[in-house]
């Protein structure tokens, strides 16, 4: 499963979290993340770090990326825009992160935790704090230069998908919208996304029905055509092949679910 978390906040916002478990996502802002207690595993494009106690792990902006916490963690989380940090963005521009995990002093841990994280924050000690962090991290790793990227439309494409995958799309009638052609789209999209748009599609569908079959009453049959699907079947093929169990069976098992880490009323994006 690939949620693309497409709305965002104006520059910059943090939360704290327990035992943070969260599927294969991406969106256009960074993410940086401080583990406080315990141990977890971060993946980002196929590649796994392990985070402990202390650390510090910073993910670009439209890394594919999930969290696995097996046993204890807590974390606090600083989601920023690329806007926010102008300079730093013009140097990693199409570049990835040789090792993204990165430690501080304990001063400095004691600097950033009183500055970066508290309520209410000055904006400037923070963006400051920010830069000082960015700075720490450049002295610990090294970049890897990929290919020129068009981040931006990678943002328009997924977005479109987002604000239109309960209708009847195919990637030929967005390329019409968004004016690229459908060749292109579709190599674009198995680059970036390293999945067919049918594929993301089928998930981003089968993402909404298990909110859907968690949260509300609604039938099975109801649940697939506001999902996008034409026929139950197909519904039925594509949760099972996702899920690994049938709708009805997803329901009953009730499970705990990645949904309570955002508001319920923002299942398909969130505030990054």
């Amino acid at each position: 499963m690939l949620i693309y978390e497409a709305h965002h906040f104006d520059l910059i916002s943090n939360y704290q979290t327990m035992n943070l478990n969260f599927p294969s996502h991406l969106h256009r802002c960074y993410e940086l993340l401080f583990l406080v207690d315990g141990e977890m595993e971060v993946i980002i494009n196929q590649r796994s770090f392990h985070l402990k106690t202390g650390q510090f792990l910073l993910i670009l902006p439209y890394e594919i990326h999930s969290f696995i916490t097996k046993s204890h963690s807590l974390s606090k989380i600083c989601i920023f825009s690329p806007d926010y940090v102008p300079t730093f963005q013009s140097m990693i521009e199409n570049s990835s992160l040789e090792n993204p995990v990165f430690n501080l002093s304990l001063e400095a841990n004691t600097l950033i935790s009183r500055t970066l994280f508290k309520d209410n924050p000055n904006l400037l000690e923070q963006k400051a704090c920010l830069y000082l962090l960015l700075s720490e991290l450049m002295g610990q790793t090294s970049l890897i230069r990929g290919e020129k990227q068009d981040p931006e439309l990678l943002h328009k494409l997924l977005t479109y998908i987002q604000d239109h995958f309960t209708e009847s799309i195919s990637l030929k009638s967005i390329a019409g919208t968004i004016g690229y052609s459908y060749n292109y789209l579709s190599k674009y999209f198995n680059t970036h996304i390293s999945k067919s748009f049918v594929d993301f599609l089928n998930e981003t569908r089968v993402n909404y029905a298990c909110y859907l079959l968690i949260y509300t009453e609604k039938n099975i049959t109801e649940i697939a055509f506001l999902c996008g699907y034409e026929s139950i079947r197909s519904f039925n093929r594509n949760f099972v092949k996702i899920k690994l169990c049938t709708p009805k069976e997803y329901r009953e098992k009730q499970p705990q679910s990645f949904i309570d880490l955002y508001p319920i009323n923002n299942i398909t994006s969130s505030e990054v």
